[in-house]
């Protein structure tokens, strides 16, 4: 007798359950992908206990008819795709009719829907068919989950808290309202409503009710077409960032997706605007024929393969970095103001005339206020004040504070300099043209640059070295362990050259540059920091002036090349308002 059996439709819809809902958040985002399938303009998801006690979804959409209401339950049955060519050319969100069958598998379900002709009412209890029968209920449909994974605790013991589960179902749902702000979306969790958004089509209205309104000003949105693609979202000025990727988030024809590549190709564009460990935020959504993506590539369709996945990325970071030169402006202070507290002393033995005394209290206690206006608070699309070389013109510096900043007043109120920051873009974009229209001959060092312990350098010796001729730094091997740069071109004679070839070869060996644009910017960087003034360091009122008017002239001003604000604005009116003006 032969060992291998033909597993039954119940077990392989476990095992599919396993690679299609692995937690509360997938059930969620299979319902709320089904109702945008069935053209809900509404959506209203309700959990208890993190999902694990329960999960309602209900929406207004086309709803099923009888037959389709069970059908739908069955492994392999969908609406969505009729022939195998149809897998190369898909456009809704669900398609493998997997959701149901394995969600039922694991839990029980009640189904209610009608299609505006008949209404009914399915439930399953962990797989078996329980019931079809006429319900009557509102045209749409409702989706019922309870006791999800209750027979499986294997699954459940790889559960983690409530809260947690709660978050990842919250964070799904926010990211639906995103890409599609005209959906109305209500999720209540344990009784209280979370997130609810009104599907009035403002995708910045949207944004303001998940990120609040200090991130919504700060919002550029845009839309952008190429021959393949076409690019819709928004991004944040990067005045506002964040330690991690989570909010960098990614819709393939309006499909929530998870991209490492298309990502990468966000962060190219603000390379240069934000510090290394630190993440915009971005509402990107790529739409292109569909026959150039596949989606069917995960059970739980979070991935995807696209045909001409180079130019998408290429396409991506250019449009990003058309917005942010465009749009790059200065950041306004949210001030930390310092105001004393009233306490009130009752004197233990009151005479006849003897009052209560108010006192200052020593310990001030501080509190932070918005550098905005009332009015800007409601109104989430005011800009931020904008600045220009106008304002640089107009600039006089007045002090240094803590040898790190420079305090200069404008029209617009008082503006504080990064030193460090500010220097390293003007020496920048100075390296910058000196690279390219410079004087390139070459100047011997009279102390030649040794370069030691670089053991993953040694291994790509010779990518080193074609790469490093791209700007004019000769390296040769000194020893088995030790390179030797003998001279550098005219222009670079004024840096710490020591410093700032270290610092290639760490970003040689990190993979930051891997090709000659990229060595360019990584090498003019360098030498930009260990060229610059540094933090401590003091300036004398005519140096200051001179940063100043540098900063000035940069074609952009606002950002070092790491990425670091070079100054922010306290803005003059706030100052009235704080002073009580």
């Amino acid at each position: 007798m032969g060992i291998i059996l033909k597993l039954d439709d119940h077990l392989t819809n476990m095992i599919a359950a396993g690679e299609v809902v692995e937690r509360p958040m997938g059930v969620v985002k299979e319902l709320v992908e089904n109702a945008i399938d069935a053209k809900a303009t509404r959506i209203e998801i309700s959990i208890s206990e993190g999902g694990l006690g329960s999960i309602a979804v209900s929406d207004n959409g086309l709803g099923m008819d009888p037959q389709d209401a069970s059908r739908a339950f069955e492994r392999h049955s969908t609406s969505k795709i009729k022939q195998s060519q149809d897998l190369w050319s898909i456009s809704t969100l669900g398609f493998r009719g997997e959701a149901l069958p394995s969600i039922a598998s694991v839990s029980r379900v009640v189904c209610m829907t009608n299609n505006g002709e008949a209404a009914t009412r399915v439930e399953i209890h962990f797989g078996k068919l329980v019931s079809v029968t006429p319900y009557a209920c509102p045209i749409g449909t409702h989706i019922s989950v309870e006791g999800l994974f209750l027979k499986t605790p294997a699954r459940l013991k790889h559960m983690k808290s409530v809260q947690y589960e709660t978050a990842m179902i919250v964070d799904v749902i926010e990211k639906f309202t995103l890409c599609y702000p005209d959906i109305a979306f209500v999720l209540t969790c344990d009784q209280k409503a979370v997130v609810m958004t009104n599907g009035s089509g403002s995708l910045k209205e949207v944004i303001y009710r998940k990120y609040g309104s200090d991130i919504a000003r700060n919002v550029i949105e845009f839309s952008k077409t190429s021959y393949d693609f076409s690019l819709s979202g928004a991004i944040v000025l990067p005045h506002v960032s964040r330690s991690s990727r989570n909010d960098m988030i990614l819709f393939a024809n309006r499909r929530l997706i998870r991209s490492i590549r298309l990502q990468r190709a966000i962060m190219q564009a603000f390379k240069y605007y934000l510090p290394e460990d630190r993440y915009p935020i971005v509402i990107l959504n790529v739409n292109m024929d569909h026959q150039l993506v596949d989606v069917n590539v995960h059970p739980s369709k979070w991935e995807i393969r696209l045909s001409k996945e180079q130019q998408a990325e290429l396409f991506i970071t250019e449009t990003i970095e058309e917005l942010l030169r465009e749009h790059m402006n200065v950041a306004l202070v949210r001030e930390q103001v310092f105001r004393p507290t009233v306490t009130e002393i009752i004197s233990f033995f009151p005479t006849s005339d003897e009052k209560p005394v108010n006192m200052v209290n020593e310990d001030k206690i501080p509190y932070e206020t918005k550098g905005s206006s009332e009015a800007e608070e409601e109104n989430p699309s005011t800009p931020t004040t904008n600045t220009n070389n106008n304002a640089f013109s107009q600039m006089i510096g007045l002090a240094q504070l803590h040898q790190k900043y420079i305090l200069a007043q404008g029209e617009a109120g008082l503006y504080i300099l990064d030193q460090h920051a500010a220097m390293e873009r003007i020496r920048y974009e100075h390296f910058q043209k000196q690279l390219l229209h410079g004087d390139q001959s070459m100047q011997p060092l009279l102390l030649p640059v040794i370069i030691e312990g670089r053991k993953k350098s040694l291994m790509r010796f010779d990518e080193l070295e074609k790469m490093l001729l791209t700007v004019n730094i000769e390296v040769d091997l000194f020893s088995d362990s030790q390179f030797i740069i003998r001279q550098l071109p005219v222009w670079m004679s004024d840096i710490d050259a020591q410093a700032a070839i270290e610092d290639l070869f760490e970003s040689f060996e990190n993979d930051v540059w891997q090709d000659e644009e990229s060595l360019r910017k990584a090498t003019i960087a360098s030498l930009a920091c260990h060229s610059s003034v540094r933090f401590n360091q003091n300036l004398s009122v005519e140096q200051m002036q001179t940063i100043i008017n540098g900063l000035g002239q940069c074609q952009q001003p606002y950002h070092c090349p790491h990425g670091r604000p070079t100054f922010v604005l306290v803005d003059a009116n706030r100052l009235l308002k704080e002073f009580n003006r």
